[in-house]
């Protein structure tokens, strides 16, 4: 029989050997392992760990590789930033990449975000139900695969939470509608879109390991564990407006002795590190893994002279968002007001009022990203409360964040449940300004992008009411073509 040899990086190499003695580590691998050597050390519980993680570690360098030669397909964060700048509450203060998304205007079938979009995603999954297949063609029993097994699972039901998003709207109102493929092994292609409804019962079947005790949190920022999977889980919940599930799995993470919100003192110094305590998910961005240009950085950074965002694209919040921050919330010194804070815009002569100062990084492009923060499930735990009208228990657990973490002087107004319910929103949208939420959340709440009103700082004065078409991604003409049994948006 003919052996296939499968070429192995130094790094795995060196997990192999960590992991193995000199009697386990046989003088047949060198730079290479033959199909035959890899189902023997699979045969090993610790060794096929291993070799488990170093298939996780490709997934998760794709998620911040270019995936094009653009300024705009850095993996996830592109995504982010993209569907950020397609709302309310992000401005671009003039052309550059991602400019068509500010304007509204990336969503059809021709163009290329929706290319990019749908075949990062789904690179993605097609990478690990190639693992899955491969490792376990059934449920392993030992903690440590099952593990990695979960984590797996898990991160397919992470990126078809963007697809489905992204290629519908909210599930509420449109569970009959098409959504996506369900592309679930190696061997499925060309398969047509399925429901809203079926997408969203395999989310939770992928989600489903979140309650097996042997998924764990782990000190690791890197990997998506036990309550990255809890938080993704309580987004889909939040979109099934099952409050009480949310509730459950919000509290999972919030519960963690692993993680603790972003104090005051590191929101103002806008220091993004994969080692502040908020974060849940990110990737620690080195020298060797920067994306330079064709970063997240560069197109967000106002304050950096030598990226697209500090040439002149700025990125800035909106107006009417940033009024309601109070002048006691450390927030409000993260965007430049020349009026409240001349000292700090005197820093930045270039800017203008509202330019973002939450993202800095050096001009080396090395901040760190993060996908997820721990305010982001405590936001979403709050909303939960108030959707079950249990108000004093939402007014209670927003007012000592609020008081502790953001703003000493912070006074609830909010007397029933709509105010209330408007508190939490504002806080939402401005606490998880630019990470990559506002679409899904301006989706699931049934809000449009209303860019006329007065006082807007929009430069690009639009209209989007909720529900209209382009809040939804067209199916990519490549895809149409290719799939005889595709239906387009």
């Amino acid at each position: 029989m003919k052996k296939n040899n499968i070429y192995l990086p130094l790094f795995l190499l060196g997990l192999l050997i960590s992991a193995c003695s000199k009697s386990e580590f046989d003088p047949k691998v060198d730079g290479f392992l033959t199909d035959e050597r890899k189902k023997e050390l699979m045969e090993n519980v610790e060794t096929k760990a291993n070799l488990l993680q170093v298939e996780l570690n490709g997934i998760y360098n794709n998620n911040i590789r270019s995936q094009s030669n653009s300024g705009e397909t850095f993996g996830l964060k592109a995504i982010h930033l993209a569907t950020d700048l397609s709302g309310l509450d992000m401005v671009q203060q003039s052309y550059s990449w991602f400019g068509f998304d500010y304007n509204f205007d990336m969503w059809r079938a021709e163009y290329a975000r929706t290319a990019f979009l749908w075949n990062f995603l789904y690179k993605q999954i097609s990478s690990i139900n190639a693992v899955l297949t491969e490792y376990f063609p059934e449920v392993p029993s030992q903690a440590v695969l099952y593990q990695k097994y979960a984590e797996l699972k898990s991160l397919r039901g992470i990126y078809y939470y963007y697809l489905i998003n992204l290629y519908q709207h909210s599930y509420k109102g449109h569970e009959n509608d098409l959504g996506v493929p369900l592309v679930l092994r190696p061997t499925d292609a060309k398969l047509p879109r399925a429901t809203v409804a079926a997408v969203y019962e395999q989310l939770l079947a992928d989600f489903s390991v979140v309650d097996d005790a042997r998924y764990v949190v782990t000190e690791t920022k890197t990997d998506v564990d036990k309550a990255v999977a809890a938080a993704y889980l309580a987004k889909v919940y939040a979109h099934l407006e099952q409050w009480d599930k949310v509730i459950a799995y919000t509290r999972m993470v919030l519960n963690s002795p692993y993680f603790t919100f972003t104090s005051m003192g590191e929101v103002q110094a806008a220091k993004w590190d994969i080692s502040s305590a908020s974060w849940l998910w990110g990737y620690d961005i080195t020298q060797e893994t920067t994306t330079h240009w064709n970063s997240f950085y560069s197109n967000i950074d106002n304050t950096n002279p030598i990226s697209y965002a500090g040439g002149g694209a700025f990125k800035s919040i909106y107006s009417l968002l940033y009024a309601h921050i109070a002048p006691t919330d450390v927030r409000r010194n993260l965007y430049i007001n020349r009026t409240e804070a001349p000292a700090i815009a005197y820093r930045y002569p270039q800017l203008p009022d509202y330019a973002n100062l939450k993202y800095v990084t050096d001009t080396r492009f090395l901040g760190d990203y993060c996908f997820l923060r721990l305010e982001d499930p405590l936001l979403l735990y709050i909303e939960a409360l108030v959707e079950r009208n249990e108000l004093p228990r939402a007014q209670n657990t927003l007012t000592y964040f609020m008081q502790n973490f953001r703003d000493p002087y912070y006074t609830p107004t909010a007397t029933d449940q709509a105010s209330m319910r408007e508190e939490v929103r504002w806080q939402r949208r401005i606490e998880l300004w630019g990470e990559g939420t506002s679409f899904f959340d301006f989706k699931r709440w049934g809000l449009g992008a209303n860019r006329t009103q007065a006082g807007s700082n929009h430069v690009y004065a639009i209209d989007v009411p909720a529900g209209d078409r382009r809040w939804v991604y067209q199916i990519p003409i490549s895809e149409i073509e290719a799939n005889p049994n595709m239906v387009q948006n």
